[in-house]
């Protein structure tokens, strides 16, 4: 969408008008929407003063009378439906998921043989394979001559398919097995078999789709994609989700979580830090729509605003759904919809049911009807956008929608054919705090692209996250009692809960649960369902209390309106199981009634693949690694229901290890291990009708496996190892060429051309590990002044990019690489503001690009080894979803509680480096009427960025510090002064530049031994500071020295980050400092509780320098930031 602020010079570059004004069209549809709210549809536009909010005693009370004993019904008017309050009556139109029954092969069992020929054959053979791919467990079971056939038959053990079974490897086995057997039999054939199954038949290769199931239907898609993914997933449809997650356990009376609290984690979060923040951005920037089990936004906040009103009831929905009506009038739907009517949802109790939803017909031109879902927005902050409708019949393929952002706009197009009846995902966008009844937060309109008189329909919008709202009780009859008192309810609720599940984890643990065939499994539907059984008990319910994203897949499937059969199998009786079945049974209801899955019940969505990411258990007493294990079932070479074999999911299960092992071994360690390929019948990969692969992608109880599991840089590795092994299944079944996407730009930088005019310049990445990975055109994006969200600006195959700005406003910017496999990563974030007197800007210049996993250590002679965290918690890429507290328990020989780690911060999302901090710096830079550019330290270390052009330098460097990973094998990265930066601000200051530099570590390497020669010569006579000593400050105060070196620094108080948050980094271990006496320096701010320094001016011919060992854009207070950076200017200044 074209921005109408921006306007272009003669020369065709962009240019920045002085006044900002929303779209016009925009405007004058939310005024006639608000006109039209008032008469039409006035039972659907609720004032503001009546909104749904109750205190939790009330919503006690709430659900009280919701739930009474006593029938008592109640009639909507938008419905005329008559509802239970103790009953919530069972939808007709769910119908109950068909049973999808494979009858189970059962592999024959080979006894191995003992005899010299079986046993020399297996000594020969194990020595020819190769270390690096032997799984461990390999067995020749036999070699029986046919001298009939003359033919050696060779048994091989199971754990032979582990292997990367190719055509060269086969081959290979048969010369070597020929090459030594007796010469009697030296002529023979030698036959492979694992089984009853030849070896080659375990070569990986992928059945193709038939040719008319290449290319999916549309689902949801940008209407203006920022690239079209045609070598990448660009239509393709994904079930991915993280294992495990908190879940309630019935006779308990608690919530718990389904893996210990080790090494900082539980693997209930663990693999969540993998799959959400860089898994399925990976997979969308490939243009696949990924849909999930579990909640994907870590927002605490949610708002739903909805169409339905219960004047004789209660909502917890918002009223801001609004109507305009063009050629086409809006009704109520024949069907059922969503209603937020209970605080909380048990057994049984559907979202989806008993509301209502919209509709209208669709129209190719003219006045379109406009339904608007406005919202009161609780905070600031990024918000996942869902919506749902109901599939009719004749439904729309291209429904419109909107989605209003602080920034920006994003249209949408919706196939409402597939996926009525559920949330489903558009995005994740900044929204602004409060209410505005100008800009609808997402609007629907009937217009089509494609056909007039198809159905378009409207029900609820949820936006945000939210808090756990599944409430659970011990016995599932108690949902037909009354529940208690708010007090009773209260105390229930304080009852301190027991010890975390856990379990005789071995080295492969898996949820087995199921154990062996179908015929010997427990049948959930063999479980009573009785609902009326009678109790004599007064029974109450329970939420988890936590963020609805770290709750189990079976919470959040009954929240977006799955059947009961799907997300509770086991019919509330065990949580914990049905955790783990719901997830396959929800893949099957997602696909039936597509190809998938053509003539079972379900959202009609063709689903391509499905995968599970967990991490294992097991450890090694040596700090060796555990490694990488995959599971799939084939079932003895069954077909899924749509006619294609299994042993696709064999297939994508050897190219998820191969791709994961692969890319570690290349990148971060060399030793990592590849291990066994289990065919097995778990759950979670025996019950989707898809190609699916369960990987345990490492051992979170290993400690020498979770150096690196913790580290964010190794986290996107393998997480882009996941993406490109999926992305190269999928097009390879569809018979299409796959090209990786572009890895992120590098060596950023704004520069000044002249007045108002400004130059953008960057370089593309190179990937090593991926040759097809190679960055076609460059999109630029732009956020202005105080807007939270950014809006593309404009494209370019250069690697600059120049602009006009005729304002003052900030303006910020980042770089996101494409080609036609998608979308990179987006770069570090850059700013710039015009100065009002076009004096010379301040040159801030990030150099904290550090991410990083927290301090380990190993202490042997002590027998003692872990995390650290309160010494130096690492950096996480944004911010850290796994953290769940610091370690507890170092000694080794603990047993299996080597590694515990409280539980302190299950709920505590924590900050990390969100690369914006130029624009930190930037604003209180602008707040003292000065002007700034940006720049990353590569460019500067490349020579891009000439220091000397600049009179004032601001150097960010966070928490920067040289980082060792794991054994150290990608080396010594994230030196807070490299050599070359070392040189170039020498020279810099040497010529009268001034410099403020600020960070944690701003001495700590310099002081390293394995720092550049002359770095703490560079400390001294540069900086001017040397180590300090005395106790390190925990206050987080921070005290000004007034008129230090004859500034005008007044004496103030300021607070800084010292405590895990998720607005900003936390501080924990500030270096101490004190002027080196080399120059002229002295103290102007210290820490409040110790009096050490944490600020030193400095004075070196005509340079002046302030140091400060607290990074500035951790002080909290934005006023007190202003103040500071005025002082330190003028300081600079004089």
């Amino acid at each position: 969408m074209k921005n109408p602020n921006l306007k272009f010079s003669n020369s065709g570059k962009k240019i920045f008008p002085n006044m900002r004004f929303k779209k016009f069209f925009y405007v004058l549809t939310a005024l006639l929407i608000a006109l039209a709210s008032i008469g039409a549809v006035e039972s659907y536009a609720v004032s503001k003063s009546g909104k749904a909010k109750t205190t939790a005693t009330a919503k006690k009370k709430t659900t009280a009378k919701k739930r009474s004993a006593k029938k008592k019904s109640t009639t909507k008017k938008s419905s005329k439906k008559k509802k239970s309050s103790k009953k919530r009556k069972t939808s007709k139109r769910r119908k109950k998921g068909r049973a999808i029954v494979h009858k189970q092969y059962t592999p024959p069992v080979e006894t191995p043989l003992n005899d010299s020929l079986t046993l020399f054959v297996n000594s020969e053979v194990l020595a020819w394979i190769p270390e690096n791919l032997n799984p461990g467990g390999l067995r020749v079971n036999s070699v029986k001559p046919d001298s009939k056939t003359k033919t050696a038959k060779i048994g091989l053990n199971e754990n032979f398919t582990y292997l990367p079974v190719t055509g060269d490897l086969v081959s290979g086995l048969r010369k070597k097995i020929s090459s030594i057997l007796p010469d009697s039999i030296s002529d023979y054939y030698v036959a492979l078999n694992v089984r009853d199954k030849n070896y080659s038949y375990f070569i990986t290769t992928i059945d193709k789709l038939p040719e008319k199931y290449r290319t999916n239907i549309p689902f949801v898609v940008a209407a203006d994609p920022y690239v079209k993914a045609k070598k990448g997933m660009d239509g393709d449809i994904v079930a991915m989700w993280a294992s495990h997650g908190r879940y309630f356990k019935p006779g308990s009376s608690a919530w718990l979580w389904q893996r210990p609290q080790l090494f900082q984690v539980t693997e209930d979060t663990h693999t969540m830090s993998y799959i959400l923040p860089y898994v399925v951005p990976m997979l969308e920037n490939a243009g696949a729509y990924v849909m999930l089990p579990r909640e994907r936004d870590l927002n605490k906040n949610e708002v739903i605003v909805d169409n339905d009103t219960n004047d004789e009831g209660y909502l917890f929905s918002q009223p801001y759904y609004k109507e305009m009506t063009g050629q086409t009038q809006w009704e109520t739907g024949d069907g059922e919809g969503f209603i937020y009517d209970l605080p909380d949802f048990r057994d049984t109790e559907n979202p989806f049911e008993n509301g209502t939803y919209r509709q209208t017909t669709t129209v190719t031109s003219g006045t379109p009807s406009v339904a608007a879902w406005y919202a009161d927005i609780p905070e600031n902050g990024e918000y996942a956008i869902y919506v749902s409708y109901e599939t009719v019949p004749n439904s729309t393929t291209d429904a419109h929608y909107t989605v209003n952002y602080s920034g920006g706009t994003r249209e949408f197009r919706v196939n409402q054919t597939m996926g009525g009846g559920t949330w489903i995902y558009l995005g994740t966008f900044p929204l602004e705090a409060g209410y505005s009844d100008t800009e609808p937060v997402v609007t629907l309109t009937n217009i089509s692209d494609k056909s007039a008189g198809k159905v378009v329909t409207a029900d609820a919008v949820k936006i945000g996250g939210g808090m756990g709202n599944i409430a659970r009780s011990d016995r599932r009859a108690d949902v037909y009692k009354n529940p208690s008192t708010p007090e009773r309810i209260q105390a229930v609720n304080n009852i301190p809960e027991t010890e975390e599940e856990t379990e005789e984890e071995t080295e492969e643990e898996t949820e087995e649960s199921d154990v062996t065939t179908e015929d010997e499994e427990e049948e959930p539907d063999s479980i009573s369902n009785d609902l009326g059984t009678a109790i004599d008990f007064e029974p109450y319910f329970k939420t988890s209390g936590l963020p609805r994203y770290l709750e189990g897949a079976r919470y959040w499937l009954q929240w977006a309106g799955m059947p009961e059969d799907v997300y509770s199998p086991y019919h509330g009786t065990d949580d914990y199981k049905d955790d783990y079945t719901s997830r396959g049974n929800w893949v099957n209801y997602l696909a039936g009634g597509s190809r998938v899955l053509p003539n079972n019940p379900g959202l009609n969505i063709p689903i391509d693949v499905a995968m599970a990411l967990h991490s294992d258990a097991g450890k090694r007493a040596d700090d060796s690694f555990v490694g990488t294990l995959g599971i799939f079932y084939t079932n003895g070479g069954d077909y899924y229901v749509d006619g294609t074999p299994r042993s696709n999911s064999r297939t994508l299960t050897d190219m998820l290890m191969r791709q994961i092992v692969n890319d570690i071994r290349q990148t971060w360690e060399p030793e990592w291990t590849r291990r066994s390929m289990w065919d097995k019948s778990y759950v979670e990969a025996r019950v989707p009708e898809v190609p699916t692969s369960l990987i345990e992608f490492m051992s979170h109880q290993n400690f020498a496996d979770m150096w690196y599991a913790l580290d964010p840089s190794f986290r996107f590795s393998v997480s882009r190892s996941i993406y490109k092994a999926i992305g190269r299944f999928v097009s390879e079944r569809k018979n299409r060429k796959f090209i990786v996407q572009p890895l992120p730009v590098k060596n950023f930088a704004i520069q000044k051309v002249k007045k108002n005019h400004y130059r953008l310049s960057w370089e593309k990445t190179n990937d090593p590990l991926e040759p097809t990975a190679v960055a076609e055109k460059f999109i630029i994006f732009e956020r202005t002044a105080d807007e939270l969200g950014f809006h593309k600006l404009g494209e370019t195959k250069s690697s600059h990019f120049d602009i006009i700005v005729e304002d003052y406003d900030i303006h910020s910017f980042k770089i996101v690489a494409a080609n036609d496999g998608g979308l990179s990563f987006p770069s570090e974030i850059l700013a710039l503001r015009e100065a009002p007197d076009n004096n010379d800007p301040v040159l801030i210049i990030n150099g904290f690009t550090r991410l990083s996993g927290p301090e380990h250590f190993s202490d042997n002679m002590n027998g003692e080894a872990g995390f650290r965290s309160d010494m130096d918690f690492g950096v996480p890429y944004i911010r850290d979803i796994s953290f769940i507290g610091y370690q507890t328990e170092f000694r080794r020989n603990a047993g299996e509680s080597f590694g515990r780690s409280s539980g302190d911060y299950a709920a505590q999302i924590v900050a990390g480096n969100t690369f914006d901090f130029p624009y930190v710096h930037g604003e209180a830079v602008a707040a003292a009427n000065k002007g700034f550019v940006s720049a990353s330290v590569g460019s500067v270390e490349t020579g891009s960025v000439k220091l000397d052009n600049y009179k004032i330098v601001d150097l960010i460097l966070g928490k920067q510090k040289l980082t060792i990973t794991g054994n150290g094998n990608t080396g010594l990265r994230y030196f807070t002064f490299p050599k070359k930066l070392q040189e170039e601000l020498t020279k810099f200051t040497s010529n009268g530049g001034d410099l403020l530099v600020s960070g944690q570590y701003i001495l700590s390497d310099l002081y390293d031994s394995r720092s550049a020669e002359g770095s703490r010569d560079f400390a001294k006579k540069v900086l001017g500071i040397t180590r300090g000593e005395g106790a390190i400050s925990y206050s987080g105060r921070l005290s000004t020295k007034s008129g230090a070196m004859g500034s005008k620094v007044s004496g103030q108080g300021l607070s800084y980050s010292n405590t895990l948050n998720e607005k900003q980094y936390i501080v924990e271990n500030p270096d101490l400092i004190i002027p080196s006496g080399d120059i002229d320096a002295d103290i102007f701010m210290t820490f409040a509780d110790t009096g050490n320094a944490a600020g030193i001016f400095t004075k070196r011919g005509k340079s002046r320098g302030a140091v400060m060992s607290i990074p500035f854009e951790t002080i909290v207070d934005q006023t007190s930031r202003n103040r500071l950076m005025r002082e330190v200017l003028d300081y600079l200044e004089k």
